[in-house]
């Protein structure tokens, strides 16, 4: 009971120091910058390219990869080394997300929600990206913080 108590106080000093906090912040804001940009060209790019949601999905992912790297890297986690090891980890955290994350959440929220709400069409149609972008953001901080920008 002792080891679990003094895991809990250990994560609990680390939360509320300042520099995480500030940290935590910049990364929301990083977030939300790339969710809007990441949404509105899944939007735009779903009306004027004529290609199943999946693939778009994907192209769009794709843009954002580098904005979002380069933001976290130097804004978010302030870290200035490691270039190389720190864009293969976020390369392959980038292909884990794109493959579990918008590939079989998309067409599994997808469909879960098609049966859930069948008289609402909209819902399958703007939902799945909002929440499997939830999803990953949740994972990727806890990833980044502890093994991506870690210098």
């Amino acid at each position: 009971m002792n080891g679990i108590r003094a895991i809990k106080e250990k994560i609990t000093d680390e939360i509320m120091k300042p520099e995480f906090i500030g940290k935590f912040l910049r990364y929301l804001a990083v977030g939300i910058s790339t969710f809007t940009i990441e949404y509105i060209l899944f939007l735009v790019f779903r009306e004027m390219l004529p290609l199943p949601e999946v693939v778009t999905n994907i192209i769009v992912y794709t843009f954002i990869f580098w904005f979002n790297f380069l933001l976290n890297k130097f804004f978010t986690f302030r870290s200035h080394r490691n270039f190389k090891r720190q864009l293969l980890s976020y390369a392959l955290l980038f292909l884990f997300n794109m493959v579990v994350g918008n590939v079989l959440l998309f067409m599994a929220i997808t469909e879960l929600l098609k049966s859930l709400f069948p008289g609402m069409p909209w819902i399958p149609y703007y939902m799945p990206k909002i929440l499997i972008m939830v999803f990953i953001v949740s994972w990727n901080f806890i990833l980044y913080n502890q093994v991506i920008y870690k210098d």
